[in-house]
């Protein structure tokens, strides 16, 4: 079979597929470097993270798919859950570096949101955007590394939440770490309430242009330590519906979390 009709049989595999099972095609390709726009992922507007995939557009877009299913022996396996490198330096998976958690201003237990904000349908997140507000920091740099982020739960008074982590740690390291744990919670917490990620909207800032420009491909990684947590987070927001990155001025950083 030619590399053409491989495309072509690729493009009606696809039809096939479920909206769901597109959305989840479309994530697994970006977090693997297989889809060249990286953009897409976490701009300044309002992002659909799984855009409907046609076939004017596969035959460009998905070349290196078309490569790899002609020399597979085996059907592909699930994809790991860090984002391919395009460098052959080798990058060590992404561990969690906190070592301490203080929540400061969290609801109450068994607090339930206002009367006034309408709850979400079973298996949803909230219809209106999670908003994270985050920053971290470094004592020496390298150093005592710390952060913390603002969570604002629609519906539920303000989440702030500090973080410690271990010693030699860099500024940019601590604030990705910070975003990292912040995206972590958000998972975590939307699936102990069952809510479906894909339906979750992320509406988060930060001060560090370094931090959100890297995670949307405008700035490049040249700091194995930097890509793997970089790789990290996109690998986060990959699993949330809409997400939106935007770079604020540190003042209003230190106006919500107090550094």
């Amino acid at each position: 079979m030619t590399r053409s009709r491989q495309l072509d049989a690729l493009i009606e595999e696809i039809r096939s597929l479920s909206p769901a099972e597109r959305r989840r095609l479309a994530r697994q390709l970006r977090v693997n470097g297989l889809l060249e726009s990286e953009e897409a992922l976490t701009d300044q507007r309002r992002l659909e993270i799984a855009p409907a995939i046609t076939a004017a557009g596969l035959r460009q877009s998905l070349s290196p798919v078309a490569a790899a299913a002609q020399t597979a022996a085996q059907p592909a396996a699930q994809p790991p859950a860090l984002a391919v490198t395009r460098d052959t330096t080798p990058v060590v998976p992404y561990k969690s570096a906190v070592s301490g958690r203080v929540v400061v201003g969290a609801p109450g237990e068994g607090e339930t949101a206002a009367p006034s904000v309408m709850q979400p349908l079973p298996g949803q997140a909230p219809e209106q955007p999670i908003r994270v507000i985050f920053d971290g920091g470094s004592k020496g740099n390298p150093g005592q590394g710390y952060g913390s982020y603002a969570l604002e739960w629609p519906g539920f008074p303000r989440q702030l939440v500090q973080l410690k982590f271990g010693d030699r740690v860099t500024n940019n390291e601590a604030e990705y770490d910070t975003l990292i744990a912040a995206l972590e919670a958000i998972s975590k917490r939307l699936k102990e309430s069952g809510a479906d990620a894909r339906t979750a909207k992320l509406d988060i800032w930060g001060d560090s242009l370094l931090v959100i420009s890297q995670i949307k491909g405008e700035w490049k990684v040249n700091k194995a330590e930097l890509e793997t947590r970089r790789d990290r987070a996109r690998s986060l927001l990959a699993a949330f519906g809409q997400a939106r990155l935007s770079h604020h001025n540190r003042e209003k950083s230190v106006a919500v979390l107090g550094h």
